[in-house]
């Protein structure tokens, strides 16, 4: 599914922006506010442990981009999680934006073109999961 060339580009850009990871964290739930102001209230007041937890469930699934088994299984568990903080599939494309224009934030030039692809189809392989999973029954 994902290209080892993707897979280190995914891995080195998301080393880069890790360094800052309060600021990457700080600016992706900010745009995410203002492109779905009415998901803020599916969130706690202080997002300081949801941010870590954010950036550090983002690093499990970075690190295990070359196991599939592992990233599913994540994916999974995550799926069933936001089904059950009521996360709807026309959040996601949302989610993907903002997690997206984060990135690029954080990564300045060195957001390029390629690195865009690379992050875009690895959130489409996560997002089209978690949907899947949080829809219906355990997949394989």
């Amino acid at each position: 599914m994902l290209t080892a060339e993707e897979i280190a580009c995914v891995r080195s850009s998301f080393d880069m922006v890790f360094a800052n990871a309060t600021d990457m964290t700080t600016t992706f739930y900010q745009r995410l506010f203002e492109l779905a102001p009415e998901c803020r209230s599916m969130f706690p007041d202080n997002m300081d442990v949801l941010k870590r937890d954010f950036i550090a469930t983002l690093a499990v699934l970075v690190g295990s981009l070359d196991r599939m088994t592992g990233l599913l299984s994540s994916t999974d568990i995550l799926g069933r999680n936001h089904a059950r903080y009521g996360v709807r599939p026309e959040h996601y494309p949302l989610v993907g934006e903002a997690l997206l224009w984060s990135l690029a934030k954080g990564l300045g030039p060195q957001w390029t073109a390629e690195v865009e692809q690379a992050w875009r189809k690895v959130y489409e392989i996560i997002s089209q999961r978690m949907i899947a999973i949080s829809a219906g029954p355990r997949l394989p």
